[in-house]
């Protein structure tokens, strides 16, 4: 399976299933996680611990926030996990 990149590493699929409902609920996918990461602005809420980036956009009256963990393989490799997608209202 092919996975897409953001800032030179792979975004790897969801691996629970929660982070699974919470983009079929929104009707995304993994691009569209991508295309947030890539275009969106930081989110104006707290700050997050080393690692973890936290991205948001409009979509009309709603904001759709994603957050992904940069991890290390087993074999050494850098990448980010999907821990979540949410949308709240302004």
């Amino acid at each position: 399976m092919i996975c897409p990149e953001w800032q030179e590493r792979q975004l790897i699929p969801p691996l629970n299933k929660e982070v699974w409902y919470e983009l079929l609920r929104l009707g995304m996918d993994i691009y569209d996680v991508v295309y947030i990461l890539e275009n969106g602005y930081d989110c104006p809420m707290g700050k997050r611990r080393k690692g973890i980036f936290e991205k948001c956009i409009r979509r009309r009256d709603r904001i759709i926030k994603v957050v992904v963990e940069l991890k290390l393989s087993k074999r050494g490799v850098e990448y980010w996990k999907l821990r979540h997608v949410g949308e709240y209202g302004v």
